[in-house]
């Protein structure tokens, strides 16, 4: 997510970790080897990279053209990513594109090359040829990485490329060691290209694997889903309790099962909220707090805990588990900058604007680079609401001009910017023109979705204001267009529910 052109190898490359005999190779034919060679393959057998470099480097210039040369130079492939000499991988790579080039190992390393180049469509491309040709060896892939290769894809508008990606992806039933979950967005951005394809039928086949209520709720509410509607409505049944209880069973049952494991506890927290078991959640989330080096899914289980705590009215406490990411360095903890729009905006919407302003702010100054085009632009909404609050008007204004000018990033930020500011009618304006953009009314429509039909509900002054928004018949006439407010039959109930599960005794 960081504001450099390049994706570097290091946080890209399973093989940069892995043991380099987990790297499926070629054996050398008997008669080549000689006592480089046979030092080159001990030391592969013990994932000693260091070794098989130290083997094959001097011998590289006497290979010439000859049939040992591609054996060799994959061997030093996978070892020069494991080893940090990651500016020597270019080179390799592309020689063996010519020599070896439908092998899986080869084309994985053509994915990142292509990303580090900033050739993003270029990278989506060889990962589409690569699940085609040698699905298994999408696993030397990151989920990191194609996360990565896809948010680079949608800010530069590149859609199309995208969707190829994750249709590809999807079909091969990619699932990427480091961030299993990610399987539900590769789903997700598969279906939306099958479905802008008019493919309804293998988009609907897809559904089932979307198996977070939330996101098929989210679904729901877009026409660009309406083809697949009732599929949705059947998934999730009346009040998404259904769903729900499918999803709670299977992630409790797994916690049960892996206890110790960050990612079951954060399904296992997400599944108690969903179930409207607030209380719940903050017992067992007790111990999680914001701290250097945790990873993506402690930070997810701690904004859970921020929701759980909001549903039952305790802001204070929410604001001050959030704050502790500010103090956070991000160099080490990446993927707590996020976190920081969300605690700005909750600053703002519990009517701390002078905190509010001062969080965007240090955001804009000491981790814009850690966040996309579009998270830094919500930061920039939230300094605006909170200006124009303070009665800063001129101070607003200014700062409203230039989110305009960049409104290309995030238009959802930029409306609400300037619903704060009551400059309603340019607001209507620029809704009008911006939903007719698939990918930006996916993130329009579920501005206008009533506090009751979320889960976990809050009062939320920023969606009043969508609300009010929607009165004016322009922008009701657009909204409509490309969605629908979730119907009321499949709004969650309020209160808690019973927990689902059949294993273990003591969740909490």
């Amino acid at each position: 997510m960081g504001r450099k052109a390049a994706i570097g190898f290091a946080s890209l490359m399973i093989a940069a970790a892995a043991p380099v005999h987990a790297v499926e190779t070629t054996a050398l034919p008997t008669n080549s080897l000689d006592a480089s060679l046979q030092a080159a393959q001990a030391a592969a057998v013990n994932n000693d990279c260091t070794g098989v470099l130290a083997a094959l480097d001097p011998i590289v210039p006497q290979l010439g053209d000859t049939p040992q040369r591609p054996i060799i130079q994959r061997m030093r492939l996978a070892c020069l990513a494991a080893t940090g000499r990651t500016g020597e991988i270019p080179v390799v790579q592309q020689e063996l594109a010519k020599s070896l080039p439908k092998d899986g190992l080869v084309q994985a390393f053509g994915v990142l090359v292509a990303a580090d180049s900033s050739r993003f469509v270029d990278a989506a491309d060889k990962i589409v040829q690569l699940a085609g040709s040698s699905p298994k060896n999408l696993e030397l892939l990151t989920g990191a990485s194609v996360r990565a290769i896809a948010i680079q894809l949608g800010e530069q508008r590149a859609f199309d490329a995208r969707g190829r990606m994750m249709v590809a992806l999807a079909k091969a039933d990619w699932l990427p060691a480091d961030m299993p979950d990610l399987r539900i967005s590769v789903t997700q951005g598969a279906i939306d290209s099958l479905v802008d394809q008019g493919r309804a039928d293998e988009a609907a086949n897809l559904l089932e694997r979307v198996d977070e209520p939330e996101q098929l709720t989210a679904m729901a509410i877009e026409r660009r889903y309406s083809v697949l509607w009732p599929s949705i409505e059947d998934l999730l049944g009346p009040n998404g309790k259904p769903m729900v209880d499918r999803y709670a069973k299977a992630k409790l049952d797994l916690y049960s099962d892996n206890p110790d494991a960050p990612g079951a506890l954060r399904d296992a927290t997400s599944a108690m909220l969903l179930l409207g078991r607030y209380a719940d959640v903050v017992q067992m989330t007790s111990d999680i707090v914001p701290r250097d080096g945790m990873d993506r899914d402690g930070v997810r289980t701690v904004l859970l805990r921020a929701r759980a705590l909001l549903a039952l009215k305790r802001s204070d406490e929410a604001l001050k588990l959030l704050s502790g990411f500010a103090a956070l360095n991000l160099v080490k903890t990446p993927e707590a900058a996020a976190t920081l729009v969300t605690y700005a905006e909750m600053l703002d919407e519990a009517g701390r604007e002078e905190q509010a302003l001062t969080a965007a702010r240090a955001i804009n100054a000491t981790a814009a680079q850690y966040l996309t085009d579009y998270g830094r632009r919500w930061v920039d909404r939230t300094e605006i609401c909170a200006l124009g609050a303070l009665g800063r008007t001129a101070e607003a204004n200014a700062a409203m001009a230039k989110l305009v000018a960049t409104a290309q990033q995030n238009q959802p930020a930029t409306i609400e910017a300037l619903l704060c500011l009551k400059r309603d009618a340019e607001a209507e304006k620029m809704l009008i023109k911006a939903i007719d953009d698939e990918d930006v009314a996916s993130n329009l429509v579920v501005q206008f979705q009533p506090a009751a039909s979320q889960w976990a509900a809050a009062p939320s002054r920023l969606r009043s204001l969508w609300q009010a928004f929607l009165a004016r018949p322009a922008v009701k006439a657009a909204f409509e267009r490309k969605g629908r407010l979730l119907p009321k039959a499949m709004w969650p109930t309020p209160g808690e529910r019973p927990v689902p599960r059949d294993k273990g005794s003591n969740l909490t």
